[in-house]
């Protein structure tokens, strides 16, 4: 059986940085068959990577983990994302949590020419990096080509599963 999301950002929170086998196995109290076959789990699924005998948790793991404190927080109105159109005319249409932009691709709520303007400006990732405090999600935002990608991007984020 995979593990859950909930389950590898616990077991990704209780690891740190870089770690062995043995760290794996007494940080997280697991027999040393189960240790081993979450660890290869989380190799598989890109969180950990191995260099050297030791383990480190890769940039995925660590965007899984920031997605844990950045994805319920919610801002006040004054600091919620409005979209505009190309002119900057506002449309009607603003987002306060990651878990509402996540709504709004979903549902295809927002016109694609409006949020891949959004994206190619930097706009939508400068709010999620400097309001909401998801730096690293904002980074790989940066990497993405299409909606889709950016939705896929963001139920990772957010464990949607």
């Amino acid at each position: 059986m995979p593990l859950s999301n909930r389950k590898t950002r616990g077991l990704l929170k209780l690891l740190g940085g870089e770690f062995t086998l043995n760290d794996f196995i007494s940080k997280t109290q697991l027999s040393p068959s189960t240790a081993k076959r979450y660890l290869h789990e989380l190799i598989r699924r890109g969180y950990v990577v191995e260099s050297g005998g030791k383990y480190i948790v890769a940039e995925k793991g660590l965007l899984l983990l920031e997605g844990e404190s950045v994805s319920s927080r919610s801002v006040g109105e004054e600091y919620s994302y409005v979209f505009t159109n190309e002119n900057g005319v506002p449309i009607p249409l603003r987002v306060d949590s990651l878990e509402k932009l996540y709504i709004v691709l979903k549902y295809k709520l927002l016109p694609e020419n409006i949020l891949k303007y959004h994206l190619e400006k930097g706009y939508l990732q400068s709010w999620i990096s400097s309001v909401l405090g998801g730096t690293l999600l904002a980074k790989k935002i940066n990497e993405t080509r299409s909606p889709s990608e950016l939705l896929a991007l963001l139920e990772e984020y957010l464990g949607v599963e």
